[in-house]
Formats: structure tokens, C-alpha cells, sequence
């Protein structure tokens, strides 16, 4: 049971991984909440995996919000801009590629959209320093 759930937890953190390299990389896909996710599924299953993901110079960016976050609980105000336009954004995007506004994949991006929201205004601001770990 406890090899299977590290595993779990592994294949979670390599999944989140490459998905927040891809947003690194690719425009209006997010970085930083794939990151949380892969550094919370490591912290279960793989030091060594936590510390290969901080020494990946693409993600040190998303790595200093994902620590803003750790540390404070608090987000920046510009990342709460990027995300929730892109929330947005993804909205209107499959709005106008649906055939109906009550289409099940239509209402699921809404709501996903709505919830993004609520937390990225629930998460206060933070504009300060974050303490670096150094791999």
C-alpha cells in the first residue's frame, strides 16, 4: 500500500512537472498551480525529484511564486491578472467554439473560470521579497 501510494503521488508530480514546463513555454498555459501540485505530490513521494524540479532554470520563476505561496500564503498581484484573464480568456474561447452555451464542456470551463477567481480574490496580495532555496 505505501510503495503504491508513493508511486501515485510520483506519477502525479512527474504529470504536473511536464505539464508546468509546458506552460512555461507555451503562452495562456499556467505555470505556477501545475508547479504547486508537482512540488506538494514530490514532498510525498521523492526528494530527489523535488530537488531536480528547483534546479530547472525554466521553472525558477513559477518556483519563487510557487515559495510566495508556501511561505505566505499570498500571490502576486500580477500573477492573480494573468491567471484570471486566462481563465477568461478560455471561456470566451470555448464559448465561441461551441455550438450551444449549455454544453456540458462549455459549463465546465465556466465554472472552472469562476472558481479560479474566487480563489485568485480569496489569496491575498504579496509584492515582497521570497526567500530563495539555493539547490
Amino acid at each position: 500500500p505505501y510503495a503504491m501510494t508513493k508511486t501515485f503521488f510520483l506519477i502525479i508530480g512527474i504529470v504536473m512537472s511536464a505539464l508546468a514546463i509546458l506552460g512555461a513555454i507555451l503562452p495562456g498555459l499556467p505555470t505556477t498551480p501545475f508547479l504547486l501540485v508537482a512540488l506538494w505530490a514530490f514532498a510525498r513521494s521523492s526528494p530527489r525529484m523535488t530537488a531536480y524540479l528547483e534546479r530547472i532554470p525554466l521553472l525558477r520563476s513559477a518556483l519563487d511564486e510557487a515559495r510566495r505561496f508556501e511561505q505566505r500564503r499570498a500571490v502576486r498581484p500580477s500573477v492573480k491578472f494573468v491567471a484570471m484573464a486566462t481563465a477568461w480568456a478560455s471561456v470566451a474561447a470555448t464559448g465561441y467554439s461551441v455550438a450551444s452555451l449549455t454544453s456540458a464542456i462549455f459549463i465546465v470551463v465556466l465554472l472552472l473560470a469562476l472558481a479560479g477567481t474566487a480563489f485568485m480574490l480569496w489569496v491575498p496580495s504579496d509584492t515582497g521579497p521570497v526567500d530563495r532555496k539555493e539547490p
